[in-house]
């Protein structure tokens, strides 16, 4: 097979600026991806697989270094030009989905074909296939609010491969997936990589996944470099996969709902077709009242629209802008007992907010995955809250899990606490309501590690402070 770069990474690096110095992402990275190649990057979080997955596929340019595709640097293009090569030639593969909620799991799939300028009714028949690939055929008319992760995943990856591109990025596809979820995706992949039409790139934290690559590199504090056995973390026989050509075609699904109605995806002109009449009478009849009820019903929608457009982003803005909200305080006693407390502010009394919630929840970080922590909350949400210029404290306890746990900090536990509430502007919670979904990350001192083994096992003096919570963004 005939081996020539599609991707060519020369010393690309992405520094950012913070109020305490800069921060490399990704620092001096060089490597080649070639044709029909599979490659896993692996690392902990915030190692900088994502970022280095953004300057791969041109969404991003480094701040020193370069970064070509086919042959030429992706800062060398036009924005048209990058757009155009984006949509034809990259397959992303996001780790959310990236799914648009108002759109089929047909139209999602046929998005990227089609903002590359290909006609819409010819790229139907390829659609179904791919979602037939993906074992999703039968939900050719789902939304994704109507699909499970697992199954977003897999129509996000069938919209990667849509327009048939030269190299695809995955990023984390198995993340936050149930074991068999994870398996369907690997197996994809795997059948993908045994084509060698495609060059994939593959960022994971799973071992199974990384186990159908080519070549596997291990990214630390923004470096990237070929992976060790020392470095790579061991694949378990229960949920290893077979990357031989014909092992990796056999992928099992969940069969269709039994209730759903065979229908083959129609294109919006043969359905027109099919309801011409229906639809002519009732254009008639529309264009007969609007000619009757022109001026007041066109001032009275409007004005309605009009206030509930406003309403809607008064709403929103109250949620995200005037509601502060974040980790206020940490503690934890001899017997391993956490609580931590959320804090609530209004940043403008002088507008009311009211808060339904928030409800709790704590994850820990183990192996790349986040793994659910028993909690409780000191005291049941009373109802709305009413929020003001004051903190508003809810607090939760929490026993800090013990086993192993992923360091991303030495002698530090990395702790997501999750915060789900509904904003609104009424105490009873009428009006037009908005949700908002946090996450706060902290890293939490092992209490079981005594100061002394924290600071040697970061390389601290022996006077240096060793903090019991962290606070991080988030991320």
């Amino acid at each position: 097979m005939s081996r020539s770069p599609i991707i060519k990474a020369r010393q690309a690096s992405l520094t950012y600026a913070t109020r305490r110095g800069p921060i490399a992402a990704v620092d001096s990275v060089s490597l080649a991806i070639d044709l029909g190649e599979c490659v896993a990057i692996l690392g902990r979080s915030g190692s900088g697989k994502s970022t280095l997955l953004a300057l791969l596929g041109g969404l991003c340019a480094p701040t020193a270094g370069e970064v070509c595709f086919t042959g030429r640097p992706w800062t060398e293009r036009t924005a048209r030009e990058v757009s155009h090569l984006r949509a034809s030639q990259v397959g992303l593969l996001l780790q959310d989905g990236g799914l648009l909620p108002g759109l089929r799991a047909l139209d999602n799939v046929l998005l990227p074909a089609v903002l590359a300028g290909r006609p819409r009714a010819s790229l139907v028949p390829r659609a179904e296939q791919l979602l037939g690939l993906v074992g999703l055929a039968d939900r050719w008319d789902a939304y994704p609010a109507e699909l499970s992760g697992g199954q977003q995943r897999r129509v996000a990856l069938a919209r990667a491969l849509a327009a048939e591109p030269a190299v695809i990025l995955a990023d984390e596809p198995t993340g936050d997936l149930d074991t068999l979820a994870a398996g369907e995706i690997t197996a994809i992949l795997a059948r993908l990589r045994a084509d060698r039409a495609t060059a994939i790139v593959i960022a994971t934290h799973d071992p199974a996944l990384a186990a159908i690559a080519d070549r596997r590199l291990w990214m630390e504090r923004g470096r990237c470099t070929e992976a060790s056995a020392a470095t790579l973390p061991p694949v378990s026989p229960a949920v290893a996969l077979p990357v031989s050509p014909e092992s990796a075609r056999e992928v099992a699904f969940e069969p269709a709902p039994v209730a759903l109605v065979p229908q083959r995806p129609a294109i919006g002109v043969e359905a027109l077709g099919r309801s011409w009449l229906p639809f002519l009478a009732g254009l008639a009849i529309a264009a007969a009242a609007v000619a009757v009820f022109d001026g007041l019903v066109a001032t009275k929608q409007e004005a309605v629209v009009e206030t509930a457009r406003v309403q809607r982003r008064l709403a929103k803005e109250m949620a995200l802008q005037d509601l502060r909200a974040d980790v206020d305080e940490v503690t934890v006693d001899d017997r391993a007992e956490a609580a931590v407390s959320v804090f609530l502010q209004n940043y403008r009394p002088e507008r009311p907010l009211h808060v339904l919630g928030p409800t709790l929840e704590v994850a820990i970080q183990r192996d790349g995955r986040w793994e659910s922590v028993s909690c409780a909350l000191e005291e049941s949400p009373a109802g709305i809250r009413t929020i003001g210029s004051d903190k508003t404290l809810v607090s939760l306890g929490f026993r800090v899990p013990e086993g192993s746990y992923d360091e991303l900090l030495r002698g530090y536990l990395h702790i997501r606490i999750g915060a789900a509430m509904v904003v609104s502007d009424r105490p009873d919670g009428t009006g037009d309501l908005f949700e908002r979904l946090d996450a706060y990350y902290i890293y939490l001192r092992d209490p079981r590690r005594t100061e002394d083994e924290v600071r040697r096992a970061n390389g601290w003096g022996d006077k240096a402070t060793v903090p019991l919570w962290i606070a991080m963004p988030s991320h």
